[in-house]
């Protein structure tokens, strides 16, 4: 097998998204990635409730293949010369294995696909897991779905299920035949980790006794998780033995794609959700809702808000005007006009209020939310409006975790490292270092970054194999470069500070028509 010292040497890097898998080529030597291939899959439909999203797992193994050609189709490369493979995975979903690790099946129809992060299911037992572990335990966070599907399916609970995944460790497990997950994922399942980095099994079986022994085992960034298997050659045709790293949530590998791994360290990414990243020194247990503790890719202490909808606003945006856009024009097109009509519309938007909760909002503890538009007047209905209030609604939200992170003794944060689909709008950016008030800089290849992310994770554990063994952090003050940053506008920062608690307080007064509304059904 080709060594990482060969100049031939490359590394196989993927990130398993909400919406699709991305494969990318890495060469360590030049650091850059040759070429990106991708596979889309989607969620499943006819569920019992039209608000529950849920994926079957097998469609993220059939796409491995398709990414793969794609890649394929973009760059030459000798399967031969493939060193390591990296992983990088959508968090928190719940995906059940059986002993022959596949989904969960009733008469050959799958019982229950993934349950995706974005699912409103598990606030009522999000809540009564807070309340017995003594931390918060947000409604998207596996372990809150392993509750809700044991209180309805006790008899496949019992029985069926052998394993209790994320998607990250579940290809995994595909592709080498070990169960096993990074800091990140696995703080993302189940909450604080034990003083070894390891999942606080005592804890977590005196609740749900089963769980023993059906999660993953946790490895640190540079370790390695094990060699490709007959499986994951055939998938991803290649060799079989080449090394893989230990899987990671997109969230932690996203930052070190960004090159955040010291206190005060903070990033943040606009992708499906929108979510700010902090490495902090200490957890933060106080609030459940606004901030989530998890860990990083080394075990440190990773402080999250995760506001719910994300890049979707902009895309509902864009789905409306699609039918009268030009056919002689592309859809990227579309979206940079939308955000030319966006910077022409003036900061708060004159008052005009987005609550762009498409699909619920946790950082609100609220799983029924909807989208709103509040505060529109004669002459106020505009394109340009409807982007920029939805982009500022979502940043602002992002900025009401960082005020509570502050509150409870957040270390001082410089500045942001954007990454994520969104960061190639061309207002977005300006918009949060505004809100924030913080200069905004982006990686190289920032709306692939969970990609090169996992990239570094399978360098840092090639490396570790050699004399050259290092730090993470060593490794990606080498390798990651920023960009220019993007200064905040002080002329701008008064009406932000204005809008943040009115946009908090109008979300509050709307709580209680969230369940109402949630059980009106349009007529058939």
């Amino acid at each position: 097998m080709t060594s990482i010292n060969d100049q031939h040497a490359r590394i196989l890097a993927c990130d398993f998204g909400t919406g699709g898998v991305t494969f990318g080529l890495y060469n360590p030597h030049t650091n850059k990635m040759e070429g990106f291939g991708g596979a889309v899959y989607h969620d499943r439909t006819n569920l019992w409730d039209q608000q529950w999203v849920e994926q079957d797992p097998r469609d993220w193994i059939n796409a491995i293949p398709l990414a793969m050609a794609e890649l394929r189709s973009k760059v030459t490369f000798n399967e031969n010369d493939i060193v390591g493979i990296g992983i990088g995975g959508h968090m928190h979903a719940l995906v059940l294995l059986d002993e022959h690790r596949q989904p969960i099946t009733a008469d050959d129809q799958l019982l229950c696909g993934a349950i995706m992060w974005n699912d409103p299911r598990g606030e009522p037992e999000g809540q009564f897991l807070s309340q017995k572990l003594g931390q918060p335990i947000p409604a998207r966070m596996t372990l809150s779905r392993v509750r809700w599907f044991m209180e309805r399916y006790a008899e496949q609970w019992q029985d069926q299920v052998h394993r209790v995944a994320v998607p990250s460790s579940y290809v995994a497990l595909e592709l080498t035949g070990e169960f096993g997950v990074g800091p990140g994922d696995a703080s993302g399942m189940v909450g604080q980790l034990d003083d070894l980095g390891q999942i606080d099994e005592p804890s977590i079986t005196a609740l749900i006794p089963e769980l023993h022994n059906r999660l993953p085992t946790v490895g640190r960034a540079g370790e390695v998780l094990g060699e490709l298997n007959a499986r994951g050659a055939e998938l991803l045709g290649l060799p079989t033995g080449i090394p893989v790293a230990y899987p990671e949530g997109d969230q932690p590998v996203g930052m070190i794609a960004s090159g955040c791994c010291r206190p005060g360290d903070a990033s943040v990414s606009l992708g499906n959700s929108v979510v700010l990243n902090v490495v902090g020194t200490t957890p933060i247990l106080g609030q459940r809702g606004p901030i989530d503790s998890f860990r990083t890719v080394t075990g440190d202490h990773l402080l999250m808000t995760c506001v719910t909808s994300g890049t979707i606003v902009y895309d509902q945006l864009v789905d409306l005007f699609k039918p009268l856009w030009p056919q002689d024009q592309t859809i990227d097109e579309l979206r940079d006009w939308l955000a030319e009509e966006a910077a022409a519309v003036p900061p708060g938007c004159n008052g005009v209020a987005a609550l762009p909760f498409y699909g619920g909002e946790g950082v609100l503890r609220q799983p029924n939310a909807f989208a709103s538009l509040l505060g529109l007047r004669k002459g106020d209905l505009s394109a340009g409006v409807l982007a920029r209030s939805s982009m500022e609604a979502s940043s602002l939200m992002m900025r009401y975790g960082f005020e509570c992170m502050k509150a409870e003794g957040l270390a001082e944060v410089s500045q942001l490292v954007l990454s994520g689909g969104g960061s190639k709008n061309a207002l977005w950016p300006q918009i949060v270092a505004d809100i924030f008030k913080l200069p905004v800089v982006m990686p190289q290849d920032a709306d692939e970054a969970a990609t090169r992310g996992a990239a570094y994770l399978a360098l840092h554990m090639l490396e570790q194999q050699t004399p050259q063994a290092r730090s993470l952090e060593a490794l990606l003050e080498e390798r990651v470069t920023l960009s220019e940053p993007i200064l905040p506008r002080p002329s701008y920062f008064e009406v932000y500070d204005e809008m943040l608690p009115v946009l908090i307080d109008t979300a509050a007064h709307l709580a209680p028509l969230y369940d109402h509304a949630r059980f009106i059904e349009s007529p058939n």
